[in-house]
């Protein structure tokens, strides 16, 4: 069988170079594109170390639509894990025309560019925020309300309409998968050095010596906290690795999540108990504008259509990050 050739779009992110060294470890070979904006050159070192083997890195924007070009046909990709993106939902609120630009309609060349080059899958990362803030306490499901409150969820939203186009065409292969909040990691060399989800945040706010916060604690939840569906990368990986693989058509999008939620409250207790700081003060400030009280995944769907169910537990996710 021949090996195929992915395109890793973002792949010198936290998300996409879990998604690289998942590939490769499946007889996979990739190429890294990525502008290193919020993307880490070491992690692709890493990889390279690890697998003995080279890596491709393009250094290039999402944008430049002449280069992208130039490296499918040079490279003779198979297929497109399409992770670029900006992310930050707060930034999204004060640069919203740069966010639809680089996820709305840098999505939309990258597909066109790919049919033109017979490229036939495509797997795009997605996100749960395309959901918004749910009234509801019953996991999200795929066909459910999708009402984004930020320009980085609605640009990723409406991108999931050109992705959906894509595989509905005979002959092509893919979906978007909503993962829900990110935790873990693989290797030190691969940590998330964002400051976007919580735990990097909690571990942030420990090692400067401040207090983790709590936004607010009077929420319909067991505990008073906002309770979300916390995902292992490496499941986020593996998740890729298996809508790569199907080999049955695809729903338009799937949730990639655990199915189970957990409070902040008890997130930060398990930060602290890993740092051994579990004496440490936690701060509780009003709500935040737009937090929903829960958000979770219905997982039901990834299970049936490519067998994917979350392997690590919240726990071990914790655990990998010391």
């Amino acid at each position: 069988m021949t090996q195929e050739t992915w395109l890793l779009t973002g792949g010198a992110g936290y998300i996409g170079a879990h998604i690289a060294d998942e590939f490769i470890r499946a007889g996979k070979s990739v190429v890294i594109y990525d502008s290193l904006y919020q993307g880490l050159e070491h992690r692709i070192s890493y990889l390279r170390t690890k697998h003995n083997i080279d890596i491709p890195l393009i250094k290039a924007d999402i944008r430049d639509y002449n280069e992208i070009e130039g490296v499918i046909r040079k490279y003779k990709i198979d297929g497109i894990v399409h992770t670029a993106a900006l992310k930050a939902v707060g930034e999204s609120m004060e640069k919203p025309d740069e966010y639809f630009e680089v996820n709305l309609t840098a999505t939309n060349e990258l597909i066109d560019i790919a049919k033109r080059n017979n490229v036939k899958k495509f797997i795009f990362s997605s996100t749960a925020a395309v959901y918004g803030s749910p009234d509801s306490m019953d996991p999200c499901k795929e066909d459910g309300p999708k009402a984004p409150i930020s320009p980085y969820g609605d640009s990723k939203f409406q991108a999931e309409a050109k992705v959906t186009a894509f595989i509905n065409t005979p002959g092509n292969h893919g979906t978007s998968l909503r993962f829900f909040n990110v935790v873990g990691t693989a290797a030190p060399e691969l940590l998330d050095n964002s400051v976007e989800n919580l735990v990097p945040i909690v571990l942030g706010k420990l090692n400067a010596g401040k207090a983790p916060e709590i936004f607010g604690t009077d929420y319909p939840t067991t505990d008073g906290t906002c309770i979300r569906d916390y995902v292992d990368v490496r499941d986020i990986a593996r998740a890729h690795l298996a809508a790569a693989d199907a080999t049955q058509p695809l729903p338009p999008a799937l949730n990639i999540g655990t199915g189970r939620g957990a409070s902040v409250r008890e997130i930060i207790k398990l930060v602290l108990e890993a740092t051994n700081k579990t004496d440490t003060q936690v701060i509780e400030s009003p709500r935040r504008a737009g937090d929903p009280a829960f958000l979770c995944a219905d997982i039901n769907l990834a299970k049936t259509s490519m067998g994917f169910t979350a392997r690590y537990l919240l726990e071990e996710s914790i655990r990998s990050l010391f």
